[in-house]
C-alpha cells in the first residue's frame, strides 16, 4: 500500500502582509480610541448642555430676586425724606409735632431684603471637573468671578446689612413694626369696635407714635446716627446688587449662547 505523506509547505509570508496586518490592527484600535474619544466627548457635550441650562434657571431667579428688590428701592427716597425732617428738627426748624407729623406721613421705610445666590450647579460643575470643560475663556471667566468673588462680596454685606437693618428697624422703627401687620389681621379683629383705633392700622400707628417712649426715640440724637448708618449701608448694597444684575445679564447671554452652538 502506497504512503502519502501529509505535505506542510514552509510558506514565508511577504513582508507586505505583515505590514497588511500591521495596519488592520493599527486601524481597528484607532478606530477604537477614536469611537470611545468621540462617545464620551458626545457625554460631556451633553452634560455640558445640562449644565449651562441649569445656570441659567439659577440667574434667572437671582435676577428676579433682584428686580423685586430694586422694586422695593424706590422707597429709598423716603430714607432721604426721613434724614431730612429729623436734621429740620435738631437745627430748630421743625417743633416735636411738626417732626411727628412728618414722620408718621413717611409712609413706608424700605426694608433691609437682601439677595442670596444659588450657586449649587456651578459647585456640582466645580467638583465634577466639568468647569475645565468651559472652552469659552471670557464666559469661564465670567462664571468664577460671579460665584466666587461676587458671592462671596454679596454674602459678606448680607450679615452687615441684616445686622445693621435689624437694629434700625426693631430698635427705633417699632412704631411701624407693630402697626403695619395689623392688615393682615382683619378677620382676627372683626369683631372688635372700629371706633377705638385698635383695629385700624393707621390709627394705631398714632398711637404708637404718642407714646412716651417712642417720642423719646424719635427726637434723638441716636436716631439721627442710626438713620444716616442705615442709609448708608442700604444705598451702598443696592449698588452692589447693580454690579450683581449686570454680571447676570451678561452670563445669562453668554451661557444662551453655548446652547445655540
Amino acid at each position: 500500500m502506497e504512503v502519502h505523506h501529509a505535505h506542510h509547505p514552509n510558506h514565508k509570508k511577504k513582508i507586505s502582509e505583515y505590514f497588511l496586518e500591521f495596519f488592520m490592527l493599527f486601524f481597528a484600535v484607532t478606530l477604537g480610541f477614536f469611537a470611545e474619544n468621540y462617545r464620551e466627548h458626545s457625554i460631556i457635550e451633553h452634560r455640558m448642555q445640562e449644565n449651562y441650562a441649569a445656570v441659567i434657571v439659577d440667574l434667572e431667579q437671582d435676577n428676579l430676586k433682584i428686580d423685586s428688590i430694586f422694586t422695593e428701592a424706590k422707597n429709598g427716597i423716603n430714607l432721604i425724606t426721613l434724614s431730612h425732617v429729623l436734621y429740620k428738627y435738631k437745627t430748630g426748624e421743625f417743633t416735636e409735632n411738626e417732626l411727628l407729623d412728618s414722620i408718621y406721613n413717611i409712609k413706608a421705610i424700605p426694608s433691609y431684603t437682601t439677595l442670596f445666590v444659588n450657586n449649587t450647579t456651578f459647585k456640582n460643575m466645580q467638583s465634577s471637573g466639568l468647569l475645565s470643560y468651559v472652552t469659552d475663556k471670557d464666559l469661564k471667566t465670567g462664571l468664577s468671578y460671579y460665584y466666587e468673588v461676587l458671592f462671596k462680596k454679596l454674602n459678606d454685606n448680607n450679615k452687615l446689612f441684616d445686622d445693621v437693618g435689624n437694629n434700625y428697624l426693631d430698635k427705633y422703627l417699632i412704631f411701624n413694626q407693630g402697626a403695619g401687620p395689623r392688615k393682615f389681621f382683619s378677620e382676627m379683629y372683626k369683631d372688635i369696635s372700629p371706633e377705638n383705633g385698635f383695629a385700624d392700622p393707621k390709627e394705631y400707628r398714632k398711637f404708637l407714635m404718642s407714646l412716651k417712649s417712642t417720642k423719646s426715640i424719635l427726637t434723638s440724637d441716636d436716631f439721627v446716627s442710626a438713620t444716616n448708618v442705615y442709609i448708608s449701608r442700604y444705598f451702598g448694597y443696592q449698588r452692589i446688587l447693580s454690579t450683581v444684575k449686570a454680571n447676570n445679564n451678561k452670563l445669562i447671554q453668554q451661557l444662551k449662547a453655548q446652547l445655540e452652538h
